[in-house]
C-alpha cells in the first residue's frame, strides 16, 4: 500500500474532509475518519491523548480512507468499537515501518502507556478502550516487533481487566466485545505484511454486526460493491419516459422573479422548477462522521454562563408549562393489582361496569403515548453565515431552544442541511447535491451529546451552499408522517438562499433558488399540515413567512423566540380546553379522594 502520504489541503468540500489524511504532530481538533478519544479534567492526559492521535494518523497512512469511510457503522457504540480497532493497527504500522524511528511518536506513545498504567479510573469519553487491547493484543500474538515495543501493556491486556475496562453495557455489544476476543485471529493474519491492512479492517468490521457472517467479503470485494453502489446510488427507480416527455414538452416556461407573497391560501404550484435530475443524488447522515470538537470548546461555555441568567428565567416558563399541559396529555385508569402481570381497564369500562371490576384495583395516572406537539429545528450551513459569525447564533438557538422545548415535553428534531460535491455538469435543475445532517432525533434527549454533534457546525469548512426551500420540502415530508396534532418547523436562515438552478440551455437561473424558497413557505402555509416559523438571523423575512422572529443576539433566544413560542402553543392548546379541563377535573377528585381517606386513617 502507500509509504507516506503526500500532505493534502484540505477543502471546503464536507465530502472532502472525511477522506483527507491527518498530519502527524500534535492533537488534532479535525479527524479524517471517526471521532477521536476525549479524556475529560485531565491535564496530564495531553500527551497521552496526542499518542491516540497519532495511531489514528498512522493507521490512514497505510489504509484506503475511502474504503474505511465507506464500511464505518453507522450506530455510535459501534462505530467508536471501529475507531478504537483503527487505533490498534495504526500501532501495527508503528512497530513495522519507517515510522518507529520517529522520536515524537514514540514520546506520546510512551505517555500514553504511562497514562493508561498509572491512572487508577480510567475516563476516556467518546472511545471504547477495551476494542483498543482487544486488538493491540491480536496484533502482538502476530507481530513480534509490536510485542517487544507494548510490553509494559500487558497487565492491561488480560482478559479480566480489558472486560473490567469495558464496564457494563448492553448485552449485545458485549456479546460482540466477547466474540471480538475469541475470533481475533480471523483478523490479526493481515496485519503483516502492511499491504494487506484493508484486509484486516475488511475482517474487522465484520465482526462489529450483532450477527457476524460466515463468509464475509475481503477488501477487493466489498470495494467493488462500495463502488457499484456508489454508481448506481442516482439511478433510483426508473421515471416512466411518456411522463418524463410530457413534463418536457409541456412547453410551460419559468415564470419571471416574484418579489411579493402569495395571496392567502393560494397553493402554488411547484411544477413550474424542473425536477431534480438522477445524477443528483442527495445524502442523509449523522454528524459524528464529520469534523467536530470532541469536547465542548471554552468559548462556547463562556456564552452558557454570561447567559445563565436568562436561561435560567426561560426554564421556569416552559417548566409551567409542563405542568399546565400535563392533564391533556395524562389519563386515569384503573389498574388491576396480582401476580402474572397486570390488565389495565380504563375508568370508562368501570362505570358501564362496576361490578365486574376485582376487588385488588388501583387508580393511577399515566402519559398518553401520543403526542400532542412536536418539532424540527432547521438551519443551514452556508458560506453567508459566516458573516458576523451568524453561525456561531445558530448554534446557540438549536441548541438552547431546542432544550427549552424538552423542558416543555414536546419533542424536538434538529436537523442541519448544506450541498456535497462540486457542480454536477450537463443537469437542468438543481445541480448540487444535499447534505443533511441529523444532530438530535426526537427519540433522543437533548444532553451532552447532542452539544458535541452541534459543535461541527463551528467548523467553517462545513458551510458550503444552501438550498433552504429544497431542504425545507424534505423536512416538510418528514413531519406530514408524524402522527402529533400539532406540528411545528422552526426554519433558522439568514435570507440569503445561494444555490444555484440551471436552465435547459446550460444556464443559470437567476432568483431561481429564491423563488423555490417562496414558493415552498407560501405552499406549507396554504396546506396548513405543518406550522412554519422563520427564524432569522440579522435578516428580516417578514415578507416571506407570515409568522417570524428576528434574533439579531443570544438574549433574543430567551426574550423574543422563548415568549413567543409560549404563547403560539398556549394558542394550540385553547382548542383543547374542554377535554384538558374534565381530565384535570377528574385527577384533582382523586386526589382529594386520597387526602381525605389519609386524614381518616
Amino acid at each position: 500500500m502507500r509509504g507516506q502520504a503526500k500532505k493534502r489541503h484540505l477543502s471546503v468540500n464536507p465530502e472532502d474532509m472525511l477522506k483527507s489524511l491527518a498530519g502527524l504532530t500534535g492533537p488534532k481538533r479535525n479527524t479524517p475518519v471517526g471521532t477521536l478519544p476525549t479524556i475529560p479534567w485531565d491535564p496530564r492526559a495531553d500527551h497521552a491523548l496526542k499518542g491516540f492521535y497519532d495511531l489514528r494518523a498512522l493507521a490512514l497512512r497505510f489504509l484506503d480512507t475511502e474504503f474505511v469511510t465507506a464500511i464505518r457503522p453507522v450506530h455510535a457504540e459501534q462505530a467508536q468499537m471501529f475507531d478504537a480497532g483503527l487505533d490498534a493497527m495504526g500501532y501495527v504500522a508503528f512497530a513495522t515501518s519507517e515510522y518507529a524511528t520517529y522520536a515524537g511518536i514514540q514520546n506520546n506513545l510512551e505517555a500514553l502507556h504511562g497514562y493508561l498504567l498509572k491512572t487508577p479510573n480510567l475516563e476516556i469519553m467518546q472511545y471504547d478502550l477495551a476494542v483498543f487491547l482487544i486488538v493491540l493484543r491480536a496484533a502482538r500474538e502476530t507481530v513480534p516487533a509490536l510485542a517487544a515495543r507494548t510490553q509494559d501493556l500487558e497487565p492491561l491486556l488480560t482478559e479480566e481487566r480489558i472486560f473490567q475496562l469495558a464496564g457494563k453495557r448492553p448485552s449485545e455489544f458485549s456479546r460482540m466485545l466477547r466474540g471480538l476476543l475469541n475470533k481475533r485471529r480471523q483478523f490479526a493474519k493481515f496485519f503483516h505484511p502492511l499491504s494487506a491492512l484493508n484486509d484486516a479492517a475488511a475482517a474487522f468490521v465484520g465482526l462489529l454486526q450483532h450477527d457476524p457472517d460466515e463468509t464475509a467479503l475481503d477488501y477487493r470485494a466489498l470495494m467493488d460493491r462500495i463502488r457499484a453502489v456508489s454508481n448506481n446510488a442516482g439511478a433510483g427507480t426508473k421515471k416512466d419516459p411518456s411522463a418524463s416527455s410530457k413534463q418536457r414538452g409541456s412547453g410551460r416556461k419559468r415564470a419571471a422573479p416574484r418579489k411579493k407573497r402569495h395571496a392567502d391560501g393560494e397553493v402554488p404550484n411547484l411544477d413550474y422548477y424542473l425536477p431534480v435530475a438522477d445524477a443528483v443524488t442527495d445524502r442523509v447522515t449523522r454528524p459524528d462522521q464529520f469534523a467536530s470538537w470532541p469536547i465542548v470548546p471554552a468559548s462556547i461555555k463562556d456564552l452558557y454562563l454570561q447567559h445563565a441568567r436568562e436561561l435560567s428565567r426561560a426554564q421556569k416558563a416552559w417548566d409551567q408549562y409542563a405542568r399546565e399541559t400535563w392533564p391533556a396529555k395524562s389519563s386515569m385508569l384503573w389498574q388491576i393489582v396480582g401476580e402474572g402481570g397486570s390488565r389495565p381497564l380504563h375508568l370508562t369500562q368501570a362505570v358501564i361496569d362496576p361490578f365486574g371490576q376485582p376487588l385488588e384495583v388501583k387508580l393511577i395516572e399515566q402519559a398518553q403515548q401520543e403526542r400532542q406537539t412536536e418539532a424540527i429545528f432547521l438551519f443551514n450551513l452556508s458560506v453567508s453565515m459566516q458573516e458576523g459569525a451568524r453561525y456561531l447564533l445558530s448554534f446557540m438557538i438549536a441548541d438552547r431552544f431546542s432544550e427549552l422545548l424538552s423542558r416543555g415535553g414536546i419533542p424536538t428534531e434538529i436537523i442541519g442541511h448544506t450541498t456535497t460535491g462540486e457542480a454536477i455538469p450537463r443537469v437542468t435543475g438543481r445541480n448540487r447535491s444535499m447534505l443533511y445532517l441529523l444532530f438530535k432525533t426526537r427519540e433522543e434527549p437533548h444532553n451532552l451529546q447532542t452539544i458535541q454533534r452541534l459543535c461541527s457546525v463551528l467548523d467553517t469548512r462545513m458551510h458550503y451552499l444552501s438550498y433552504d426551500g429544497e431542504a425545507m420540502m424534505w423536512t416538510y415530508e418528514r413531519l406530514k408522517k408524524n402522527l402529533a396534532k400539532h406540528r411545528l418547523l422552526f426554519v433558522v436562515t439568514d435570507g440569503d438562499i445561494s444555490g444555484t438552478y440551471i436552465g435547459k440551455r446550460n444556464k443559470e437561473l437567476s432568483n431561481a433558488t429564491t423563488n423555490y424558497f417562496r414558493d415552498v413557505v407560501a405552499l406549507m402555509e396554504a396546506e396548513k399540515f405543518v406550522d412554519v416559523i422563520g427564524v432569522s438571523i440579522n435578516a428580516d423575512v417578514d415578507g416571506i413567512f407570515s409568522r417570524a422572529v428576528r434574533i439579531d443576539s443570544i438574549e433574543d433566544i430567551y426574550k423574543k423566540l422563548s415568549p413567543y413560542v409560549l404563547k403560539l402553543l398556549r394558542e394550540f392548546n385553547s382548542d383543547e380546553g374542554e377535554a384538558a379541563k374534565a381530565r384535570r377535573s377528574r385527577m384533582v377528585a382523586h386526589r382529594k379522594a386520597r387526602v381525605a381517606g389519609q386524614g381518616r386513617a
